[in-house]
């Protein structure tokens, strides 16, 4: 149990690392090809074909990536003002469960479609109309920040569930 639990914490750590440096590499060169753009364009007055393509395609990686990294890190946006109405720090706790419930149900679905959508990408055979990069680069966004979220949602869930029923965390 112990080698396993190492091993899941190794793979953690390079999903993390991965995750990150998806995220900077992305950054890098979404804001690159855009201040490329506004430069060509601003300056010389001219237009290069496929950097408003390539800006806006790397992005879907890094919204993804950046949403799987919420996921993790528990930083994912949130709208809660139930602790406002409701005091009992247990009736609480079985909220936040049913509201992480919530979010992995949405996230299986996101997932099944995902992975739909990246097989009938694959099928298809799409590429990009300026550039002619195949789509499935970009669409393998999609389904890897699902599955990603999934995890981490998954993991919060029982987490947070382990807590409403009054054990405490590993």
């Amino acid at each position: 149990m112990d080698k396993l639990m190492r091993l899941g914490t190794a793979c953690n750590r390079v999903t993390v690392f991965g995750m990150q440096a998806i995220i900077v590499a992305v950054i890098v060169v979404t804001t690159g090809t855009m201040f490329l753009q506004v430069v060509t364009r601003y300056v010389f007055q001219i237009s290069v074909s496929g950097l408003d393509e390539l800006a806006g395609h790397t992005a879907v990686w890094l919204y993804l990536m950046g949403a799987a990294y919420g996921a993790y890190d528990r930083s994912h946006i949130k709208a809660s003002v139930l602790h406002l109405f409701v005091k009992n720090k247990r009736v609480l706790a079985f909220f936040d469960v049913l509201a992480m419930a919530i979010a992995v149900i949405v996230t299986v679905f996101m997932t099944v479609w995902s992975c739909d959508y990246l097989e009938w990408s694959i099928r298809k055979h799409e590429i990009t109309p300026t550039l002619q990069l195949p789509t499935v680069i970009f669409q393998t966004a999609i389904f890897t920040g699902a599955v990603l979220m999934l995890i981490y949602f998954s993991i919060d869930l029982v987490s947070r569930l382990r807590k409403a029923l009054g054990h405490e965390n590993p």
